[in-house]
């Protein structure tokens, strides 16, 4: 595929840009733990990360999921923030990306507050022009929807936009997008959902993005 007309980008964040799974990891088990639901393995957890949260807790328990979205934000709150360490290359791909002239943005699964102290923790924030995440929109991932509301705030198009995420609904999301999305192999998400996904491309670290957009 030729990415010469690619101008603007779309990050996901988990996996893509960061590792946080520590702190959702302890915020899970606080939530369980809450609503008198046992622990569950750091394992079992990955497994759902870049999933939507309540996807994870359904597979978990049968307890109310609004409670345990409480008292999961309550902990989330400080875990998923101090937890968060930038992927290898992460920094270093941001920063070159944003200096070659690419318009940076992320789509998550993540809440807002958590996308903004994490630029703010490793300096994005003047790199990176637009972010959304889970409470600004009504559908998470695999629906389309916060990278279609990213290709509108960056004036982007389908030709000139590309989606680069780890897990098959990032994939999933960026075709129902109509958008080109390069997959970065992850720890995250299930054995093999990657691949069957179909991404448009797929590299071992994100780094190589630095040799394939120009």
């Amino acid at each position: 595929m030729n990415f010469d007309s690619i101008k603007n980008l779309i990050f996901d964040l988990d996996g893509t840009l960061i590792d946080s799974s520590e702190g959702v990891i302890e915020a899970t088990n606080f939530g369980l733990r809450a609503i008198g639901d046992k622990e569950r393995t750091g394992d079992e957890i990955k497994k759902f990360i870049g999933h939507p949260l309540k996807e994870m807790f359904d597979s978990f328990s049968k307890e109310s999921y609004s409670e345990f979205w409480d008292h999961f934000q309550f902990r989330a709150k400080e875990s998923v923030v101090a937890s968060a360490i930038a992927l290898d290359g992460a920094d270093r791909v941001v920063r070159e990306l944003s200096a070659r002239g690419y318009n940076l943005s992320i789509g998550t699964t993540k809440i807002r507050i958590h996308i903004e102290k994490i630029m703010q923790k490793y300096g994005w924030t003047d790199l990176i022009q637009f972010y959304a995440g889970a409470d600004d929109v009504k559908n998470v991932k695999p629906h389309p929807e916060v990278f279609l509301q990213l290709l509108d705030k960056l004036s982007g198009s389908t030709s000139n936009t590309l989606v680069i995420g780890d897990t098959a609904n990032d994939v999933y999301a960026a075709h129902r997008a109509s958008l080109p999305i390069i997959a970065v192999k992850s720890p995250f998400g299930r054995d093999g959902d990657l691949e069957i996904s179909n991404p448009d491309l797929m590299i071992e670290r994100l780094d190589d993005l630095l040799d394939i957009l120009k």
